[in-house]
């Protein structure tokens, strides 16, 4: 009797997998996740406040959002000319990294353990050095950022480098001050800062 009910419960699912795709179920799914990803610049302007005022960000930019596999909401912001992807992670709060450790010696661990050792890093590097420190003024506000080089691992001799930066924002959800991170990597060959600084100057954080 047992073995007729959980072969009832098999026939059943693979039915309903079946009808799902049959009547479009996929299509559906796919169309809403899209659409998500992909809104018009009229409505990621006015969706994504908590990241900042994307109103300004020229059409070269294509303007998208989406979640990595540990939870991150992103935003992103392809420069449609070179190819170029800058990123922009809520780490959800100010003690991973804060704009404060940008000023400090800390920086540069507290950068290489987001990125490599955490179980939410985003890329993994070996020979991560920071070459620059700066920032960047976004509508009167200051934007700190550190340049930094890298090999990324398992890939022979692929030299990157890239630009973080970050700001804060306290949404009317958080209970803590939130840190923004953007994140651009590059080829060594094909990198050009100006595409990192248009985008941030652009945006009203």
């Amino acid at each position: 009797m047992g073995c007729l009910k959980s072969l009832f419960k098999k026939i059943i699912f693979i039915i309903l997998i079946v009808a799902f795709f049959a009547f479009g179920g996929y299509s559906f799914v796919k169309k809403q996740i899209n659409n998500y990803q992909n809104p018009s610049r009229d409505e990621f302007v006015k969706t994504e406040r908590d990241y900042g005022d994307f109103s300004s960000v020229s059409s070269d930019y294509q303007l998208s959002r989406s979640y990595n596999l540990f939870g991150y909401k992103k935003i992103n912001a392809k420069y449609i000319p070179t190819g170029q992807k800058i990123t922009i992670f809520d780490l959800r709060d100010t003690k991973k990294l804060s704009c404060a450790d940008f000023l400090s010696n800390e920086v540069n661990n507290k950068i290489y353990d987001l990125l490599n050792k955490s179980k939410d890093s985003f890329i993994t590097f070996e020979d991560f050095k920071i070459t620059q420190k700066g920032s960047y003024i976004s509508k009167g506000q200051k934007v700190p950022y550190v340049k930094f080089s890298a090999k990324v691992k398992n890939v022979p001799f692929k030299n990157v480098v890239g630009i973080i930066a970050a700001y804060e924002t306290k949404n009317e959800k958080a209970k803590n001050p939130s840190t923004k991170l953007i994140f651009t990597v590059v080829d060594v060959k094909a990198y050009n800062p100006v595409i990192v600084s248009d985008f941030i100057r652009a945006v009203k954080f």
